[in-house]
């Protein structure tokens, strides 16, 4: 009973937060909700975190596995050695329709992931990942193409 309202409540979180329905699994974080877009049919399982800080546009059923993270700025590494002189590195995170991204990974700024892409679990993703592919690894690297 309490699991059913748990989850319920979860899904009601996630259809306000992005004015989509979204299949929720367990509890996750968005920092700056109204820079984050989800398109219809997504999932989003157990402690996914979105920053959002600058604009993450996430397509149609897509699915977020278990801790997956979407961080769209960081500290820029010239300006980090001065506290009062930091600035910040930010860009877009794209995930085209249908994409997989596998538990426990990090999609970095300025990152699109191709349609119907699949990123492997614990991956760090700092480039693009083509449509129809499959990427892995810290930093992510192309393993193969989907139907090749």
């Amino acid at each position: 009973m309490i699991e059913r309202l748990r989850r319920r409540w979860l899904s009601w979180k996630a259809s306000r937060l992005f004015g989509q329905k979204v299949a929720v699994f367990g509890d996750f974080t968005v920092v700056r909700p109204e820079n984050v877009r989800f398109g219809k049919g997504c999932a989003i399982n157990h402690d996914v975190f979105i920053l959002g800080q600058c604009c993450i546009d996430i397509g149609d059923y897509v699915v977020l596995s278990a801790r997956v993270m979407l961080i769209d700025t960081g500290l820029d590494p010239d300006t980090f050695v001065d506290p009062w002189q930091r600035k910040y590195v930010d860009g877009p995170i794209r995930i085209g329709d249908a994409a997989w991204i596998g538990a426990g990974a990090i999609i970095l700024a300025g990152v699109t992931v191709g349609e119907r892409s699949v990123v492997g679990a614990g991956s760090v993703v700092t480039h693009d990942v083509p449509p129809l592919s499959v990427v892995a690894g810290n930093p992510a690297r192309l393993i193969r193409k989907i139907g090749a």
